[in-house]
């Protein structure tokens, strides 16, 4: 069963065929924490239900530092108060604890701690992992039984950082080997992701180095910038560890660090607005869906329908954050697609309610829906 939630918390969308992906995937079981435990004793479950809270809150945060803070560490004293229910269930010979938190007051709890909030849907990382152990270079695919496979699963589910592997068949292999990987020829592996639709891939080695076990990575965008003139990485990292478990866990830490500076939202303290509009809306069940989505936006305070025009509805927002923030979070989903932008004069608001007039464009979407 616990092989089951592993592979079940991240829902990744699919068209017609493979080559379709659909960019981005939906984390699910954002209130849930699952934690080994020796037995079903008073003490032991107490202790099962303040790391399924931290489990949770790393999930929702997606930052270590967030159990470090003060009122974070403060609610985890007494956090079977949030909890909605528990239950045991064994696997393997193992038993486990799952433990279910109320999300809504979760998320109030990292917005009062001034922390940033992770939303559901979250960018998709395509893994190219070259691993040397016992002396065999190999990539490691999708239907590896490597133990490092495995590691990957409960990390990515513990971070909420969706990750998938390459397939390795005949149209990998031909494109990527150990070298281009360990040669960082990105290049090749940059043409042979494009078929997966992730939002980013990994390229990285684990290697042993003496007693000790050395990782690289780099974390790169699906595709360069329109002000690049080549692909360039967004994070590269590096070190030491004394197992490939331990590497592994470097590996996703560093990548989902990344994402919550770039996707997750802390509250600015600030009263910010804008405007955005979706396009050809044409019945209430989409109009519905709409107002939904943007409710469960992390970057979203509140939102509101402030026009309608034809099939055109325009929404007015207030924002945790600013809207550079607001439509770098929305052009990961798959069911949202950038129309254009229409320059109009819009009504921002100062931080004192005053209304001013600015020249701004507010952003067009369209809705695709599932």
């Amino acid at each position: 069963m616990l092989k089951l939630i592993l592979r079940t918390f991240i829902t990744v969308s699919f068209l017609s065929g493979f080559s379709t992906f659909v960019a981005a995937a939906e984390v699910k079981q954002l209130d849930e924490g699952v934690v080994s435990i020796a037995s079903r004793t008073t003490a032991l479950r107490s202790q099962g239900i303040k790391q399924a809270f931290e489990e949770v809150i790393l999930k929702n945060s997606g930052t270590q530092s967030a159990l470090l803070n003060e009122t974070i560490k403060k609610q985890l004293g007494n956090a079977s108060s949030l909890m909605t229910q528990y239950g045991y269930f064994e696997d393997d010979g193992k038993l486990f604890l799952k433990v279910n938190f109320d999300h809504k007051h979760i998320i109030s709890l990292l917005r009062e701690a001034g922390l940033p909030v992770w939303g559901k849907q979250r960018p998709l990382t395509l893994v190219w992992l070259v691993i040397n152990d016992n002396g065999q270079r190999e990539i490691i695919n999708d239907a590896s039984r490597d133990p490092s496979r495995q590691v990957f699963n409960q990390e990515s589910a513990t971070r909420g950082a969706p990750l998938l592997f390459p397939l390795m068949d005949l149209d990998d292999s031909m494109k990527v080997g150990v070298n281009d990987i360990r040669g960082n020829f990105t290049d090749n592996v940059a043409d042979a992701s494009l078929r997966y639709q992730s939002n980013y891939f990994i390229m990285a080695t684990i290697e042993p180095q003496g007693s000790v076990y050395r990782y690289q990575m780099s974390l790169y965008p699906r595709e360069k910038s329109a002000q690049s003139l080549q692909l360039t990485s967004v994070i590269n990292t590096s070190g030491e560890t004394a197992t490939i478990d331990e590497a592994v866990a470097a590996i996703v830490a560093a990548t989902s660090e990344y994402y919550v500076g770039q996707y997750a939202i802390a509250d600015s303290g600030e009263q910010k607005t804008t405007k955005l509009s979706f396009a050809d809306v044409t019945d209430m069940k989409q109009l519905v869906a709409i107002e939904r989505y943007l409710d469960q936006l992390s970057a979203i305070k509140s939102a509101s329908i402030g026009r309608i025009e034809g099939q055109t509805i325009e929404f007015n927002l207030s924002l945790f954050g600013n809207e550079a923030d607001l439509h770098r979070l929305m052009a990961l989903d798959p069911r949202i697609e950038t129309v254009t932008t229409n320059s109009q004069q819009n009504l921002d608001y100062s931080a004192i309610g005053t209304q001013v007039e600015a020249h701004k464009e507010t952003q067009i979407y369209y809705w695709k829906g599932q």
